[in-house]
């Protein structure tokens, strides 16, 4: 599920001044009419009040005087409804002024509006909080930052980075960055910077853009691809749902069946244990062997001596 179709379909509702029709969504997002009921059953179960009108002139309409709460998302989703929005190749009129109600909820949350208006982030008193904050500062006054990074091979170094733009993926957060020891531009993860100074001010440097295709391409360079097909149970269907998206969860009978290309590596058989026994490695057949071995030694390292 993108999040940015979500919001637009819900500012599209919160401003019609009647019905807005399967047909109305689907051209306007570019979407599958079975996609259009997906999102307004999200929406629906979320809370909003959602009035559906049926017949060949049906379609939906929001209670009349409901007004959105400020408090209707979470910080956590809060962050990804914005850099959802400010990632999507689709920047016209109706994703900025999402963006713009988006921004005058956020007041409710006391959330920290950083000086680069390239995003919002809650603040917080957690390191990983304040190193995206004071990154954030960094790229709003171009100053270069000076950092320890811990490379997840094990690598430690000492770079100057000239940050440019915050990503979030996947829960994590990335900073898009010239790194001044490569002579090129990198990806450099947030929560892997293990001490972080601020420095002077640098010129700045053309380059491309940032978009979610260029982020998957260099965040998984040079990792193995694999199509992934699970069963799926009732325990762990919001689980998945929450990891691969609800179009990639389609029921079959009683139970689920979730697709998705996902890049092979221990990360994937560690998330497939995080969902327990509602979950069955369908194909491939060595991912399943690998989760079947994982189980299998982490039930030795609790066996009784």
């Amino acid at each position: 599920m993108q999040v940015p179709v979500l919001v637009g379909i819900l500012s599209t509702l919160l401003s019609a001044d009647g019905l807005v029709s399967a047909s109305d969504l689907t051209k306007k997002y570019e979407i599958s009419a079975r996609s259009v009921y997906r999102y307004i059953n999200v929406l629906s179960e979320s809370g909003v009040p959602i009035e559906s009108v049926q017949g060949r002139a049906g379609g939906w309409r929001i209670i009349e005087n409901y007004k959105l709460k400020a408090t209707y998302f979470t910080p956590e989703e809060y962050e990804r409804l914005v850099f959802g929005l400010q990632s999507s190749t689709l920047q016209d009129d109706v994703t900025k002024q999402a963006l713009l109600k988006l921004s005058g909820l956020n007041r409710a949350h006391n959330a920290t509006v950083l000086k680069s208006d390239q995003f919002i982030v809650d603040g917080g008193d957690s390191v990983l909080g304040e190193l995206v904050n004071t990154v954030s500062e960094a790229i709003a006054q171009k100053k270069l930052c000076h950092i320890e990074y811990h490379s997840k091979d094990g690598e430690d170094s000492v770079r100057v980075i000239e940050p440019y733009c915050l990503i979030l993926k996947d829960g994590a957060w990335y900073v898009y960055s010239f790194c001044r020891l490569r002579r090129d531009f990198r990806y450099f993860k947030v929560s892997r910077i293990v001490k972080l100074e601020v420095g002077d001010r640098f010129s700045g440097r053309s380059y491309d853009g940032v978009d979610s295709s260029v982020i998957k391409t260099d965040v998984l360079k040079g990792k193995e691809m694999c199509e992934v097909l699970l069963s799926v149970d009732s325990s762990a269907l919001s689980a998945c749902e929450e990891w691969l998206g609800v179009s990639a969860v389609v029921k079959m009978g009683e139970n689920f069946l979730a697709k998705a290309t996902l890049p092979y590596d221990e990360m994937l058989v560690n998330k497939i244990l995080s969902l327990g026994a509602g979950v069955r490695v369908e194909k491939p057949r060595r991912l399943r062997q690998a989760v079947i071995e994982a189980c299998q030694r982490i039930a030795q390292v609790n066996e009784d001596d």
